[in-house]
């Protein structure tokens, strides 16, 4: 279960089953989702690779295990595809691997869905990384995706399948989301080499890289307004950012005074590949839905660093 919960529940179940299925329950971000739709009053069952706390089936995706779980649980009314490889190092590691995991594992989830539960809506999650390079906010409509790491053409490849299986499909493109119960990303990794208590902090790249965070709560009430929209209703790809552009120095020193750490932040100027300089969204759809962030990064970081003091067995201070 994870370690916080949104600030509001989620729209509980409409109507019929009841249930929700969450892939990717047992990570960082369908975690968190599929806490909120129990607290919502949701039947929640799980499909992934790590273990969680409700009806779970183990493995990797394919359509027969979603024919077995709606068999015996009845047919899922929302599915949150939150499955898929993680990081853009990881998929640059391993690319088919990556693709596998991230476009293979959606097409049998589309496949399974066409068979067993066709009438359910899907919130899939994408990534910013569709966007690719450019110094410009992104937007849903007049920034056309170019993704330039092999993380951005998976998420973009994944975004067509679902949206041309004839599903009750929503995308929402999320940009760097964070807070209790992230392993992993940039925020995790700087607490691990601050909490050692260094004198200066070195970082790859220049600093000056802009991206857009967002709270792990907020991230998933915008799942939840994507999730209760109309059967039908647009629009159908969403980003998922605050609009708030923050350099990667702005937020290492941010964490850095969260911990009470003295450490200089320094960079490199290396810049590792298929990594842009700006990713920072136009976030004119989600507040059409009455999106708006409710938590800054001050405080998302203070409340990280309370739960990865507590978590992480690493001490610090």
């Amino acid at each position: 279960m994870p370690p916080s919960s949104p600030s509001q529940p989620l729209t509980p179940p409409p109507h019929g089953t009841g249930l929700a299925l969450v892939t990717g329950a047992g990570g960082f971000i369908g975690g968190h989702v599929a806490a909120a739709l129990e607290r919502s009053g949701w039947r929640v069952a799980a499909l992934g690779r790590r273990p969680f706390a409700a009806p779970w089936a183990e493995g990797d995706l394919h359509r027969d295990r979603l024919r077995a779980l709606a068999a015996d649980l009845g047919r899922p009314e929302l599915v949150v595809h939150c499955a898929g490889t993680g990081s853009v190092r990881a998929a640059e590691d391993d690319q088919d691997g990556a693709r596998r995991r991230t476009v293979g594992g959606l097409e049998q989830l589309l496949a399974g869905l066409s068979q067993s539960a066709p009438a359910a809506r899907l919130v899939l999650l994408s990534s910013a990384a569709v966007y690719g390079e450019g110094e410009a906010p992104k937007d849903e409509q007049s920034t056309p995706p170019n993704p330039i790491s092999a993380y951005g053409r998976h998420k973009l490849e994944a975004e067509t399948a679902a949206l041309s299986s004839g599903l009750d499909v929503a995308v929402v493109r999320f940009f760097s989301i964070y807070g209790p119960g992230l392993r992993k990303q940039l925020f995790f990794e700087l607490y691990r080499r601050l909490a050692a208590g260094p004198e200066t902090l070195l970082l790859g790249g220049t600093g000056q890289e802009r991206r857009d965070f967002l709270y792990i709560d907020d991230a998933v009430r915008l799942i939840g307004l994507l999730a209760a929209l109309p059967t039908g209703a647009r629009p159908r790809v969403v980003n998922g950012g605050s609009g708030r552009p923050t350099s990667v120095r702005e937020a290492a020193e941010a964490l850095a005074r969260a911990m009470a750490s003295p450490a200089r932040v320094e960079f490199s100027g290396e810049v590792r590949a298929g990594d842009p300089r700006v990713l920072v969204a136009d976030p004119a759809r989600a507040r059409a839905l009455g999106f708006e962030p409710e938590v800054g990064l001050d405080e998302g970081l203070a409340r990280y660093v309370a739960w990865a003091s507590a978590a992480l067995e690493i001490a610090h201070g």
